[in-house]
């Protein structure tokens, strides 16, 4: 047995050494143990906030650039009464990253998703930290429309538009996709054989 400690003046039996010893281990291990729960607490937490954040920020440019998409005009057949519905759509540019129509752009430049609403003469940012755009076009009766960049003809047979955003930050990664009917051409392809 070992010795005990005592305090002079007092009957009461302390602690052994080895008592002690073991307690103090005990506590040891119990924090340690709430210690990394702590730890790995935070960390999901962080992970999580960065994730969402992403998801936020490439929700709202995904709705902005389906705002503008869903309208892209058609010119009138000459010989058709309006609406027509075999027209031709008004895409001046689409390649994998880069989609332009009347005065309007939507493009993927240094990690960013940019819009324009001038031509191309301004671009505005509207989401950073992305590592992928990519628009994937098909026509009324939903095949892919290939090579991109498109020619115009090809350009002039879009019908819906697959957009993909990939985002990272903070050792997450998202993807959103969606894909949408040019509101302009709803009736055709309804009616598409």
């Amino acid at each position: 047995m070992g010795k005990r400690f005592q305090i002079p003046g007092c009957n009461r039996r302390g602690f052994t050494l080895v008592e002690l010893v073991v307690s103090i281990v005990v506590g040891s291990i119990i924090s340690g143990i709430a210690a990394v729960l702590i730890m790995s607490a935070a960390k999901q937490r962080a992970e999580v906030s960065a994730r969402s954040e992403l998801i936020d920020q490439g929700s709202a440019a995904m709705e902005c650039i389906l705002r503008y998409v869903r309208e892209i005009s058609q010119d009138e057949c000459p010989s058709a009464g309006t609406p027509c519905l075999n027209g031709n759509a008004q895409v001046s540019t689409a390649s994998a990253t880069d989609l332009r129509f009347d005065i309007y752009g939507i493009r993927l430049s240094s990690g960013e998703i940019q819009i324009t609403r001038d031509t191309g003469t301004t671009w505005n940012t509207l989401a950073k930290g992305v590592t992928g755009l990519t628009f994937t076009y098909f026509d009324r009766t939903s095949t892919t429309l290939a090579p991109l960049p498109l020619s115009a003809t090809n350009r002039e047979d879009i019908r819906r538009i697959l957009i993909q955003i990939d985002m990272s930050s903070g050792g997450e990664a998202v993807r959103l996709r969606t894909s949408i009917f040019l509101r302009n051409f709803m009736n055709e392809v309804m009616n598409a054989p």
